[in-house]
């Protein structure tokens, strides 16, 4: 299903890359994880010292490889914003970061000591609609059916946080909260249409994916980037 274009934004973007291992991260998600390669390391310090403070985070097709160039990462990721980090004393650095909105790759190059990515970055504004509504309903009863079932997940806990009126930040939401591999999170985010992207978790949470934890589901601080 395609969007409307009136309901996508798109404009070009460079922002130093941090390279993910078995990690997504969405729009509207705050996300731990822990800088350890050089290039990451690099691409960090270069985000902390503009004002926006932005990175472009992208996950590995390979989490095994340490040197990843552009066949090693997938097309979509997110831009993301650092909220808060932290020199470790072994020289990595702890942080924690905000999806802001998605971006496609479109070029790659090293630079600065770090890679760089020149992307397409996606603001997607999607009304809510009484058809929508409904597809919504049917989704979260679904949602909170598989959260029942995961050790991993209160929905009583979560739907305080959900916007039931902002179609883009609950899809976003209820996607990075399903425990399922890192290939399937992936697809979620590369999908622009709300209806295909519901139509997915509702699919997941319906066959209890991520009862047991196969990567991909928050989990607090992860390994090193």
């Amino acid at each position: 299903m395609s969007v409307p274009a009136s309901f996508v934004e798109t404009h070009r973007e460079s922002l130093p890359v941090v390279p993910l291992r078995d990690m997504v991260v969405f729009p509207h998600m705050m996300a731990p994880f822990i800088v350890g390669r050089e290039s990451s390391v690099r691409a960090l310090e270069i985000a902390l010292g503009t004002p926006e403070k932005r990175i472009f985070l992208v996950a590995q097709r390979d989490p095994k490889i340490d040197e990843p160039m552009r066949e090693d990462l997938y097309d979509f990721g997110v831009v993301a914003r650092v909220v808060q980090n932290l020199k470790l004393p072994n020289g990595n650095i702890k942080v924690m970061v905000e999806g802001v909105k998605r971006g496609k790759l479109m070029d790659f190059e090293e630079r600065e000591g770090t890679l760089w990515s020149h992307l397409e970055a996606y603001e997607i504004q999607y009304p809510m609609s009484e058809k929508l509504q409904l597809f919504v309903n049917k989704v979260l009863g679904a949602f909170e059916q598989y959260a029942k079932m995961s050790q991993h997940l209160a929905f009583e806990g979560l739907l305080p946080t959900l916007k039931l009126d902002e179609p883009d930040r609950l899809t976003d939401t209820l996607a990075s909260h399903l425990t399922v591999p890192t290939a399937e999170k992936q697809a979620m985010l590369e999908l622009l249409s709300r209806y295909e992207q519901l139509e997915h978790v509702s699919v997941l949470a319906d066959d209890g994916a991520g009862q047991e934890d196969v990567g991909g589901g928050p989990k607090g601080v992860v390994n090193k980037r």
